[in-house]
């Protein structure tokens, strides 16, 4: 069983993730300082949670990185691919015509 933060989080059965995480130790110090960061909102704390928890534990997998911040497997996946593909916590770009304001 492993720990995080006082949880203990055991293993679970399931597939290895397919994005494997890796930071450099700058990009590790910047999550870690946004996640403690008072201003930052919960939304971007809980996306850096999901990328830092994945690089520190490389063996666990999405639903033990889950367990351990309390949220769903789900949101891991994504976060975790999306970190892959553009390593961003911002949101992807809306579809559709860009909002207009009239004066």
């Amino acid at each position: 069983m492993a720990t995080l933060s006082g949880l203990e989080v055991s293993a679970m059965r399931g597939p290895k993730p397919t994005h494997q995480i890796h930071l450099t130790a700058e990009a590790a110090e910047r999550l870690r300082r946004l996640i403690r960061a008072h201003t930052t909102p919960q939304m971007l704390v809980v996306r850096a949670q999901i990328v830092v928890t994945a690089h520190d534990h490389p063996d666990w997998n999405n639903q033990q990185i889950a367990h351990a911040l309390r949220t769903s497997d789900r949101m891991v996946r994504k976060w975790r691919q999306r970190w892959c593909e553009t390593q961003s916590l911002a949101d992807a770009p809306r579809s559709g015509a860009p909002r207009r304001f009239s004066p």
